[in-house]
């Protein structure tokens, strides 16, 4: 798989990211522990989501990979449903 997420997309992503950890860190001007936790757990978040796309945007590449095995035999499933569903009278949702 040679496509992805292109990378004015992931600038927009991180950009983003990044001015929303400014605002919480503006707001949270007031230096207390219970904003330090709201701004590092916000934070956390933000970067596992940004961790997630990038995982999920080469599924056979990262540390938990997806075989093509695996994607293959999933994707007979998916239509061999369909074709029973077809079989049945129901219309497959296109």
């Amino acid at each position: 798989m040679t496509q992805g997420v292109p990378g004015l997309v992931w600038g927009l992503l991180i950009i983003f990211a990044a001015t929303l950890i400014g605002c919480m860190l503006v707001f949270a001007a007031e230096a207390s522990t219970s904003k330090a936790v709201l701004v590092g757990v916000f934070t956390s978040s933000l970067t596992l989501a940004l961790l997630t796309v990038r995982v999920l945007d080469f599924p056979f590449e990262s540390a938990l990979q997806l075989s093509p095995r695996d994607f293959n035999g999933t994707l007979e499933k998916v239509d061999r449903l369909i074709a029973d569903g077809q079989m049945h009278g129901s219309k497959a949702p296109e």
